[in-house]
């Protein structure tokens, strides 16, 4: 019985998520973009069930930041699985805070989280001084990576960035020898 309402309580919270951002005037699009994560999170919420169909057992960080987007405050999801209602941030505008990168959200998230590694900028044209297009890769780790790992990691980054920048040097348009 307990789990029968463990399930109702993460289904109702979904539905509590999903008019919350038909009121904002949402898509879950909008949202995933918004908070940097895919779409399969957010349908996950609002089903009330994680992707492999088992209930969730906690709240997690998504769920507070798609709280914060909706208008909620970041308590509000274990508000409502307590079967109170949701409460309205003092913040108005339903928009979570972003940095001023001017960035698709996902990859500013990504940019900011973890262990900076190493970076490469690679001009897709060094030939032409006129075109600046160019590849920018930046090599993130998790905060807590063993040395051992950084540095298996760190030579599939070192051969991967050969690679990138030998594709970048070929001409597409050159005709191939035999």
């Amino acid at each position: 019985m307990m789990e029968v309402m463990q399930r109702e309580d993460w289904e109702r919270l979904g539905r509590a998520f999903a008019e919350a951002r038909d009121a904002a005037g949402l898509k879950q699009t909008e949202v995933a973009e918004q908070i940097g994560v895919s779409r399969t999170p957010i349908q996950a919420i609002e089903r009330g069930r994680q992707s492999n169909g088992t209930p969730f057992t906690k709240v997690t960080g998504t769920m507070r930041e798609y709280a914060q987007l909706v208008g909620w405050t970041k308590e509000s999801p274990q508000r409502v699985l307590d079967g109170q209602p949701p409460e309205q941030s003092p913040k108005t505008p339903a928009v979570v805070e972003r940095s001023k990168s001017d960035l698709p959200a996902a990859i500013d998230r990504e940019l900011r989280s973890g262990k900076y590694v190493d970076g490469a900028v690679i001009h897709l044209n060094p030939e032409d001084e006129d075109d600046d297009t160019r590849i920018i890769v930046v090599l993130k780790s998790d905060e807590d990576i063993s040395d051992e790992e950084l540095d298996r990691r760190w030579q599939q980054w070192r051969r991967s960035r050969r690679h990138l920048q030998g594709l970048a040097a070929s001409d597409p348009e050159a005709p191939r020898g035999s």
